[in-house]
């Protein structure tokens, strides 16, 4: 009898993983978005498209920035981490206010330490963790075609792209 039931129990598993196989199988993985039309060969080294855009929104829910590129071309969703976002470059002194403060801010937030001996180490690392989101809100308020992003396909979530870095770079 309990050969019986271990031959049964076998055989209703081997049933039931043949029907799970090819689902299995079929799982697509995810596929990232190729790189925009407008990212020509000359922009593009090792699959990373560097693009001037005019102007930007902010998504303070997913993190995002949504930009037109200088010279036509469908809008891009982009997302990064902290690490991607540059202080701004050849403005000199004069920088326009949004932009001081995007400068300001990554000062202030890069020097923040987050060892867990410091009082104030979650707070810390808080912000360090919402920087993209504050300095996206920056961005949003930036004199046109200022904003000079670098980004790639995004495997993890298509439709969008990568930054590799962000930077307010004057004309």
């Amino acid at each position: 009898m309990p050969n019986d039931y271990r031959r049964t129990v076998a055989a209703s598993c081997a049933a039931l993983s043949a029907l799970a196989l090819p689902t299995v199988l079929n799982i697509a993985s995810a596929q990232a978005d190729p790189l925009p039309a407008f990212c020509v060969p000359s922009s593009v080294v090792d699959n990373v498209c560097t693009v001037r855009l005019t102007s930007v929104t902010d998504n303070v829910t997913d993190g995002t920035i949504t930009g037109t590129p200088v010279g036509g071309g469908a809008a891009i969703t982009l997302a990064g981490q902290g690490d991607a976002y540059q202080k701004s470059a050849g403005f000199g002194d004069v920088r326009p206010a949004p932009v001081q403060e995007w400068d300001d801010t990554l000062d202030k937030v890069s020097n923040l330490p987050t060892d867990p001996s410091d009082p104030n180490w979650y707070g810390n690392a808080k912000s360090k963790a919402f920087l993209p989101r504050t300095l996206n809100s920056l961005a949003a308020q930036f004199p046109p075609n200022i904003l000079v992003v670098r980004f790639t396909p995004d495997d993890a979530r298509p439709g969008w792209f990568r930054l590799v870095s962000i930077q307010p770079t004057h004309q």
